[in-house]
């Protein structure tokens, strides 16, 4: 996909970037996320998902500063009742960048606990990512092209 087709779209302090599909990568902002802001968020993950074509996101939450709220939470958890078997199905993959080890480590108790429909891995860097994004796409048996090693070698 070029980047004329699939432009990165900037709105509530998010990113979402498609320059590299079917790798998606998507940045939080460092402010808290408003509640339209989730919901822009779920729209355009949703609109993903709904395009049955497989993908995995590199999703990059180093920026956050706080948590998103329980109204939020509640969101999502709503979102993964109504989407998550579409999801389960196409969406292979989500590496959730993380600053904080900390919550890299909690993120991962709490999926072992709670399962979501999407295998979701918590890393520090893109670099931490590469390998394990590489593995799920050799899994998938869809190449690498020359937009993901950019976006892996964190030159997107």
């Amino acid at each position: 996909m070029t980047a004329e087709a699939r432009p990165a779209l900037h709105e509530f302090g998010l990113i979402f970037d498609e320059n590299a599909w079917p790798l998606a990568y998507v940045r939080f902002p460092s402010k808290p996320l408003s509640d339209d802001g989730l919901e822009y968020f779920i729209e355009r993950y949703t609109a993903m998902v709904e395009r049955r074509i497989p993908f995995a996101t590199i999703l990059d939450s180093r920026g956050l500063t706080t948590a998103i709220t329980a109204y939020q939470r509640k969101l999502l958890t709503d979102w993964f009742e109504v989407t998550g078997e579409l999801a389960g199905e196409y969406h292979f993959g989500i590496a959730v960048l993380i600053n904080n080890a900390l919550i890299r480590g909690a993120l991962k108790a709490v999926t072992w606990v709670k399962p979501v429909p999407v295998p979701i891995t918590p890393f520090g860097s893109i670099a931490d990512a590469a390998p394990w994004v590489r593995e799920i796409f050799g899994e998938q048996r869809i190449p690498i092209t020359p937009e993901i090693e950019m976006l892996l070698a964190g030159r997107s």
